[in-house]
């Protein structure tokens, strides 16, 4: 019904590792790790949805020419907590840790830490409010 642009994936590379936890729901997201991505218990991703703990290239133009990717690459864990619920077409960027019972509005582009029972949203996401 949302429109999906691609079948679920989910890879774990160089090393990278994806742990889930039980009762999750996911509809044609993108699940990317060079480094580690947790997400916890009861979650929901919605459609076409990127989570992604690496920048897939080389920032250097010269490392990016010469395919370095695996050993030039940034990449830092993604943190998922229990209950959150992450809205269509958002991106859950490297070094992300995101609190217990959060939703995420669409659209949005998450990096950084945030606490348990909140709603963020936006580009760059911030929080817009508490839940109670």
């Amino acid at each position: 019904m949302l429109g999906l642009w691609q079948r679920t994936i989910m890879v774990a590379r160089y090393g990278g590792k994806i742990e889930i936890g039980d009762g999750f729901g996911i509809s044609g997201t993108t699940i990317y790790s060079t480094k580690s991505i947790t997400i916890g218990k009861n979650a929901t991703i919605g459609a076409n949805c990127k989570i992604i703990d690496n920048d897939f290239h080389p920032l250097d133009p010269e490392h990016r020419r010469l395919n370095l990717n695996e050993e030039h690459t940034s990449r830092a864990p993604i943190v998922i907590g229990d209950n959150c619920f992450i809205g269509m077409n958002s991106i859950i960027l490297k070094g992300t840790t995101i609190g217990n019972n959060v939703v995420i509005g669409a659209g949005s582009v998450v990096h950084g830490t945030f606490p348990d029972n909140c709603i963020i949203a936006g580009n760059p996401a911030r929080i817009i409010r508490q839940i109670r």
